[in-house]
């Protein structure tokens, strides 16, 4: 049934990816971010509108489906809170968000 779907794992195994995941199956989480010259240096093509992914957790366990509805490629000075927000890591500002993902 998923394994047909690319895999979406998000951060490394353990908290982090955990407290993302549940974000994801409840619904806080609606975006991602990903930096560009991540996928340039790994010869990975950039996410397609309309792609399945399945979500696994830090036990490699399958526990949601996700669809790409949007693929934005934006400076990160140009991010705006709306995505911040939509990331479902409780950001309340874009200054927030710039410094989680900088740390």
């Amino acid at each position: 049934m998923t394994d047909d779907l690319s895999r979406c794992e998000f951060a490394f195994p353990g908290p982090l990816r955990d407290r993302l995941v549940a974000a994801v199956f409840f619904g806080a989480k609606t975006a991602t971010t990903s930096l560009l010259p991540d996928y340039e240096a790994d010869g990975e093509p950039l996410p397609v509108v309309g792609a399945r992914s399945v979500v696994v957790d830090s036990d490699d366990r399958p526990v949601a489906v996700v669809e790409t509805t949007e693929v934005r490629i934006v400076r990160l000075g140009d991010v705006d809170l709306d995505h911040a927000r939509d990331e479902g890591e409780g950001h309340d500002s874009v200054a927030a968000w710039r410094a989680g993902h900088e740390a």
